[in-house]
């Protein structure tokens, strides 16, 4: 009996684990991904799979089928972030402390390392050409310039990629169309007062109360200036000024994030921003300077490509794997493919309370089910195979 792409990936499950556990207790922060992507090349060369660098850490590597003509690219991003992990009970915890996988991606680094294993099997009968995209500094919203200037001259045909998703139950898949992720830009507020002693504050100009004032009429922009129906979401995370209680500073910083679905909406609320900004530090004699730094941008999942994974889905695990998931408020520039090449972003569960993995993405307790590792990889490889004949 001839083997099928779910079966072929299950023989990697051991090694796909081996692998995950490996990145987990050496995690790496964004632009720092040296021994990662060192892993990742050795790999590569043990399966005698060609690959370049982007950027410094960043690879794409190619498994030629039988065609150049038609080609997908698949991607998987490879920095940790700054949280300590606090799983003492796991053999493969983090090592480096302050620093751990608790977004998964160490996950996603297995699971398409895992479907180069597979396509090596397939590639003599494929009918186009793969290209593996490991993605560093995906976390600090970098790693997709230098990767697509390498895409750039190929005939590209889809990108695709996986979340390991901790609000799903272990094994289920989702591939809806539509708006996935929200668009993420980061904002900062610096207001510029006249700093006084705190008992002659008529002599002085108080940046935190222009900063209180600034964070209240703000919150009422998402309430009144954009449609109830579409999601969005403006949040201050940080608020510093002054050193002493008795002494009125002469500086305040706001920080904050932005998150729309909606490209209008994100315009819009861009301006509404500096808008407010400015007339309420006028109200107060204050000078403030507003700065956006563009996140990830909206995550839109194409239609056509849509049904090409849910069709994978069903040939591999049936279709009672298939649910449906809303779209997030959190963002990541697996977006800035899709701006460039139809695609999708699936998501795979890795719920499951028996194994503790039951803790939200970033937390310091967060970990995956690593049952679902090979399903992941399948899909890689029958969302490509299926491209190839239909899109």
């Amino acid at each position: 009996m001839t083997e099928t792409v779910a079966d072929i990936s299950r023989r990697y499950q051991d090694y796909m684990v081996d692998m995950r556990r490996t990145m987990h207790s050496l995690p790496e922060l964004s632009f720092e991904e040296q021994a990662t992507s060192q892993l990742v090349q050795q790999e590569l060369k043990k399966m005698g799979i060609p690959f370049e660098l982007a950027g410094d850490f960043g690879i794409v590597a190619t498994i030629e089928g039988k065609s150049q003509g038609q080609m997908v690219a698949l991607r998987a991003d490879m920095d940790a972030l700054p949280i300590h992990e606090n799983n003492p009970h796991l053999s493969y915890c983090s090592r480096n402390a302050g620093v751990m996988h608790a977004c998964g991606h160490d996950g996603h680094v297995a699971m398409l390392l895992g479907a180069a294993q597979v396509f090596m099997h397939l590639k003599d009968g494929m009918d186009g050409t793969v290209k593996l995209c490991f993605q560093q500094a995906e976390e600090r919203g970098g790693g997709t310039a230098e990767i697509l200037k390498l895409l750039a001259p190929w005939p590209v045909k889809s990108a695709f990629a996986i979340h390991l998703w901790s609000e799903i139950e272990s094994g289920k898949f989702s591939v809806q169309a539509g708006p996935r992720m929200a668009a993420g830009d980061n904002f900062q507020v610096v207001i510029e007062g006249v700093g006084c002693h705190g008992a002659t504050p008529h002599r002085g100009v108080d940046p935190i109360v222009v900063a209180s004032a600034i964070v209240m009429n703000v919150s009422h922009l998402i309430a009144r200036e954009i449609d109830p129906t579409h999601a969005a979401a403006l949040t201050f995370g940080k608020l510093h000024s002054g050193e002493a209680g008795n002494v009125i500073p002469d500086k305040a910083v706001l920080a904050g994030t932005l998150r729309t679905t909606d490209k209008a909406d994100q315009v819009h609320l861009q301006a509404a921003l500096r808008r407010v900004v400015q007339s309420t530090a006028d109200t107060f004699r204050a000078r403030a300077e507003v700065t956006i730094m563009r996140g990830g941008p909206m995550l839109f999942n194409e239609a056509g490509c849509s049904r090409v994974a849910e069709k994978a889905v069903q040939e591999l695990f049936g279709a009672g794997e298939l649910i449906a998931f809303p779209p997030l408020m959190v963002s990541e520039n697996f977006g800035d493919f899709l701006e460039v090449y139809p695609g999708l972003m699936a998501f795979i569960g890795v719920h499951n309370e028996s194994r503790g993995a039951c803790f939200a993405h970033h937390h310091p307790k967060f970990n995956i089910d690593e049952d679902v590792l090979y399903r992941g990889a399948a899909l890689h490889v029958a969302y490509a195979l299926n491209c190839f004949r239909s899109l």
